[in-house]
């Protein structure tokens, strides 16, 4: 098995876990079993990206292939030169007294290795004056000194971003930076003046190539693929000649820069690595993160079901769902049990908003059931919708009316049924001469005794309707109960015996 291991992405990702395990110990707002379970995620994340990192993986910090990392960059600045030439005979520093116009440019070209370190190759060249000043020149002294020449760098620098790791907020378009590195210089310089004693001018001049030590300090700011840079640069050399004067009581000559700088990062990500900060990346991981642990440890409808596997979380409590949270529909007529008046319509039927089946001539027979799908309005039917004349009626045969159901333990009519009563009285009123029996039926949920008094207080609780909704004469209905001797269904269709009939008497 070959494990791998990256120093500088796992360090950062070590300074980057140890920050999100802190945060999380000592955050208070969380709860001890959500910080705990989410502790322990990211110990098993930190483990997992540490020995078995395949270069990107699905956690932690982003791979480095998804930025763009190259940058090139042109600067244009003021030389500010500190040499003997600039000192006079006190040796009183005149660095930024009477400075002359110095031009300074170049180019550079960057890779960012990390988030906060990159690399930097550059080059530049700068004009080089001072004086006039009396000065020494070897063993003549000279009056009106003056130094003009220039000089050609070239730089090697690490430079470190202060901001694109931070835990505070920031302008994510602004940084502050700082680089120091290694370079090489090669100087050509003249010296001017005139000698005291024969007040004739001489001029000195020579050059060299040396090792100097840049450094840097500025910032930047982003403008989508560029950044404007400003900063301070200065060169420590090692030599005293670049002006042409050595005196032993003097330091090293050196150089620095002003420098204004535009620079271009090029790549196809449209992402610099520079200006993102690894921290937003996995804050946004941790709060993702807490987010699916609050899904996984929550529900919000209290049906039973994890809100992160719950395809509806409104659904109401109490009311029966399948494993993915979806509320229970029996009959598959696309309305769920807890608002279908009818939960066990045939399949493929029409039904209404309601749930109930259509019954398109008002008999009270469902059109999947009825054999006479255009019965007049009041025409008394059968069960499969026939018309019934009360003449053909004899002591031997009993034909249905539509049933009314009720729920567990309830003899309250449903609205959704009261429909179905409705037909009744019609049916009722158009034939003044029709007796009925309603019998109330229960299911096998208790006991005889129980279910004989709920069957004949549904059967009751019709007649009531019938009566007081309608006004049908109260001595043309008659009620018994059945309870549960008679079921229509099986126990896992109980539903359907929890009825009250309707049966025509003469």
């Amino acid at each position: 098995m070959l494990i791998k291991f990256d120093f500088h992405h796992n360090y950062e990702q070590t300074i980057v876990y140890y920050c999100i395990l802190r945060m999380l110990y000592f955050n208070q707002n969380i709860p001890n079993m959500k910080r705990n379970l989410l502790l322990l995620t990211c110990c098993f994340l930190f483990i997992g990206n540490s020995l078995f990192a395949q270069g990107s993986g699905k956690y932690g910090l982003p791979s480095p292939k998804d930025y763009d990392r190259w940058s090139v960059g042109l600067y244009f600045g003021q030389t500010y030169l500190s040499c003997d030439v600039l000192k006079d005979p006190d040796h009183e520093n005149k660095l930024f007294s009477n400075i002359e116009f110095m031009p300074a440019f170049g180019l550079n070209v960057g890779f960012q290795v990390t988030h906060s370190i990159a690399l930097r190759l550059g080059g530049g060249y700068n004009t080089l004056l001072a004086g006039p000043n009396p000065e020494k020149v070897g063993n003549i002294k000279m009056s009106n000194v003056e130094l003009d020449g220039f000089l050609y760098e070239g730089t090697l620098d690490a430079v470190y971003t202060f901001g694109n790791i931070s835990h505070l907020k920031r302008n994510k378009k602004f940084h502050f930076f700082a680089a120091l590195g290694i370079g090489a210089f090669n100087f050509d310089t003249k010296l001017t003046g005139t000698t005291e004693t024969t007040l004739t001018d001489t001029s000195i001049s020579g050059s060299d190539s040396r090792l100097m030590i840049p450094v840097s300090l500025g910032f930047k700011y982003q403008i989508k693929k560029f950044d404007v840079a400003l900063s301070w640069d200065y060169r420590k050399t090692f030599t005293d000649d670049i002006d042409l004067i050595r005196k032993p009581e003097t330091e090293y000559d050196g150089y620095g820069m002003l420098k204004l700088g535009v620079n271009y990062t090029f790549g196809k990500k449209n992402k610099a690595m520079e200006w993102v900060n690894p921290m937003e990346v996995v804050y946004n991981d941790i709060a993702d993160l807490k987010d699916k642990v609050d899904i996984l440890s929550g529900d919000k409808d209290k049906d039973g079901v994890s809100d992160m596997f719950d395809k509806d979380n409104s659904t109401a409590e109490g009311m029966k769902v399948y494993g993915d949270g979806t509320s229970v529909d029996t009959d598959g007529d696309g309305i769920v049990d807890s608002k279908d008046g009818d939960p066990f319509s045939l399949k493929n039927a029409k039904v209404d908003a309601n749930g109930v089946e259509i019954d398109t001539d008002g008999d009270g027979v469902a059109d999947s059931r009825d054999l006479e799908p255009g019965t007049p309005k009041g025409q008394l039917v059968n069960f499969q919708g026939t018309s019934i004349k009360l003449g053909d009626i004899t002591s031997t045969v009993v034909s249905f009316l539509p049933s009314i159901f009720f729920e567990t333990n309830s003899s309250e009519i449903k609205q959704v049924y009261k429909d179905r009563i409705l037909i009744v009285a019609r049916a009722m009123k158009s034939n003044p001469d029709l007796k009925i029996m309603i019998t109330g039926n229960t299911d096998l949920s208790a006991g005889d005794e129980f279910n004989d008094k709920l069957g004949l207080k549904r059967a009751d609780a019709v007649k009531n309707h019938l009566v007081k909704v309608y006004g049908i004469d109260a001595a043309r209905i008659s009620t018994e109960s059945k309870g549960e001797k008679e079921p229509m269904a099986d126990t896992k269709n109980k539903t359907m015996n929890r009825r009250a009939d309707f049966s025509i008497v003469k």
